[in-house]
Parts: structure tokens; sequence; C-alpha cells
């Protein structure tokens, strides 16, 4: 148990929201005979199914162990929101949770601030849904494709595509083993989401890429930047993209993208991880700017 305090306080903030009543269930009263708000611990007890004081115990975080098959059903009856889902889960076990507590597709709307981004970035960058269905994207990003006509689906676009095969260069081995993992691991976490069953059935019937879902290839565990990889952009000519997630945060299946291009044939060296304390800012003005120029 990483935080008890903090968990037991987020619970039973959750538990006083509800109305026993809405739940068939008798009201509770303090000493005076007064009716108090909220669910008890034998509320929940018997609204899980299970053993007495054991719902107590993990409200307390009594429990030798308390994981998500523990925490996922409390969830669901005190309707939390994905956010307390996560915040429950890591101040129980450390971890965020691998999976969002709701598996219907979220189809929460991007803030439109996020479309600021977009535009006053000079490197590519497109926001897409948790099907990788394409929200939004700046001029930087359409430039790559022919015509500027970006895909509706990137995932489908990257995997089907007779014409991704040439712009992603050595696509089944440089990209095939990212995209693959990453389809895998969505249609797993909203087995019932039309778009990705859709992907995913459609793939299997691709030779090349059935060959991969069967594979033991990596697996995705959660968005990162990952190594450069080449690319053939249509404006630009041959080079190297790499590929920098981002938020957006609090639209829960939501990616933001940055896709970092590097024109040239040969692959970019590897810059130096930045750490704290900053030094500065990374893009100065004046004569600092001037001098390092």
């Amino acid at each position: 148990m990483r935080n008890r305090q903090a968990m037991q306080a987020l619970l039973a903030r959750a538990r006083a929201r509800l109305d026993p009543t809405e739940l068939g269930l008798a009201p509770r009263t303090d000493p005076r005979g007064r009716r108090a708000q909220g669910l008890t611990h034998e509320h929940m007890t018997r609204l899980l199914g299970w053993p007495d004081h054991k719902y107590g115990y993990v409200e307390r975080g009594r429990l030798a162990h308390i994981g998500t098959d523990e925490l996922a059903p409390i969830a669901r009856i005190l309707h939390l929101s994905e956010h307390e889902w996560e915040a429950v889960v890591l101040y129980a076990t450390g971890l965020l949770p691998a999976h969002p507590l709701d598996p219907r597709p979220p189809g929460a709307p991007v803030p439109a601030q996020w479309e600021r981004v977009l535009r006053t970035s000079g490197e590519m960058a497109y926001i897409s849904d948790i099907a990788w269905d394409v929200i939004a994207y700046n001029t930087a990003f359409a430039r790559m494709y022919p015509e500027r006509r970006v895909p509706p689906n990137t995932m489908r676009w990257m995997l089907l595509s007779p014409e991704a095969r040439h712009i992603l260069g050595d696509w089944e081995h440089s990209w095939l083993p990212l995209i693959v993992p990453q389809l895998r691991n969505a249609v797993s976490a909203y087995p019932r989401h039309r778009t990705l069953a859709r992907l995913a059935a459609d793939a299997r019937r691709d030779p090349v890429v059935a060959a991969a879902f069967a594979s033991a290839s990596q697996e995705f565990l959660g968005p990162r930047v990952d190594e450069p990889r080449p690319l053939m952009h249509t404006e630009l000519g041959p080079g190297w993209a790499t590929m920098c997630p981002a938020g957006p945060f609090g639209v829960p299946g939501a990616r933001l993208m940055f896709v970092l291009f590097d024109a040239g044939e040969h692959r970019p060296a590897a810059s130096p991880s930045l750490r704290a304390p900053a030094p500065g800012p990374v893009d100065p003005e004046g004569p600092a700017a001037q001098a390092t120029a």
C-alpha cells in the first residue's frame, strides 16, 4: 500500500456522494437518529457481495494485497471518474492502471486549446482518438502526404495502405513491429469498439500484417519516445522520423503525436537526455542565442 490515507479519503468522499435509497438500500442514521449522507461500509459489502468487513479492510488499506481486481468493482459502484480511478489504483499499488475503468470508447471532445498547440508547432503534429481517427492536424503533418491528403485513420493507413509502405521506409522491419503491438493493446482495452474491431479484422486479412499479429513481437506498454525510423517525406525527401507522444491529458484515449523529422540518409545522432535543473530556456533570445548560433 503506497498511500493508505489518500486512498481511504478518496473512497470515503465517493461513498458520501451516493444516495443508498437509489440503490434500493436503507439510509444510514447518525446516533441522534438523523439521516446521514452516503453509503456505509455495510452498504458496500452488500453491493459487492463480499464477506463481512472485507470492504472496510480494503478502504483502510489493511489487506495484504489490494489490486485492480478488488478496486474495479468498488470504482464502478461508486461511479469513480477516470481520474479518480487512476488515483485510487496509484495510491494502492504505486502504478497507474493498465486500462481505463470504462471499457466503452471514451469519445470525449478534445478542448480547443490543443488546436493552438498544433498551430504553433513547427514540427509535424496531430491528435487522434483511441481508434486512431484523426481529430486535428497541422500543415507540417499534411506536407508528409502526397497532395497533402491526410488519411482519416492513421493506424489503417500505416498498416494497410500501399502508400504507407513507400513513405514509411523499411516498413516491414522498422515500422510494423512498432504499430502492431499498439493495435493489439487497444483492442484488448476496448474489445467492443467497432472501429478497432474492424481494424484488427482487416489487418488479419493482410498476409504480412497477419504474420506480425501472430508473432511474439514486442509488447506495447505505453506511449514513449522511440528511436528514429526511416521515412520518405513527400516534400522533403528521405529522412528519419522520431515519434514523440504526449497528452492531451484529461481526454481518455486521445493522443497528441509530434513527429520530428530529420532530413538525410544517415540516422541522426542521439542527443543527451534532459535533466533537472534546467540551465535556461531551450530557445534563448538576444545575444546568448546569437553567440551559440
